[in-house]
């Protein structure tokens, strides 16, 4: 009786042992599955990075006949063919998803300041070079001439 109760104890060690291996690989597996879900989610942020980054650079000298056009039009004065070329401009950037940002109200955070006037109140007199953002996160800021 003495060596059955021995070996049932044995077996019991040995099932005790393959549950905790089993308990091991499980907890094993569920850890590399998290790892990899994090790599793919991690990968696929870069390559909407990468994305964004190409976009950028490869409009940059639209955006610097944007603001050309801009500054043609201040100095000419309002001209059809100069307001015809400014709307294709425009509306081809809002198809690619780049937004002018707002120059109406001053923001510190968004507003890169070239000169400042003395006038009593502040606000924006002129804007000199727009800015743009993508996805709502700004990678030219607009460049003002402020009254203080």
């Amino acid at each position: 009786m003495n060596t059955e109760n021995v070996e049932k104890s044995v077996e019991n060690a040995d099932d005790l042992n393959k549950k905790v291996e089993n308990i091991d690989y499980k907890d094993q597996y569920l850890r590399i599955y998290a790892d990899f879900e994090n790599y793919k989610k991690r990968v696929q942020k870069e390559k909407e990075e990468i994305t964004i980054n190409t976009k950028i650079k490869s409009f940059n000298a639209i955006l610097d006949l944007d603001n050309d056009l801009n500054i043609a039009k201040k100095s000419i004065g309002d001209s059809e063919g100069i307001n015809i070329i400014l709307n294709k401009v425009s509306n081809f950037l809002k198809s690619q998803g780049i937004e002018e940002i707002q120059t109406d109200s001053y923001d510190s955070d968004l507003h890169e300041v070239v000169s400042i006037l003395e006038t009593g109140e502040e606000k924006i007199i002129d804007v000199v070079s727009k800015g743009y953002s993508i996805n709502g996160k700004p990678f030219r800021y607009p460049k003002i001439i402020l009254s203080k």
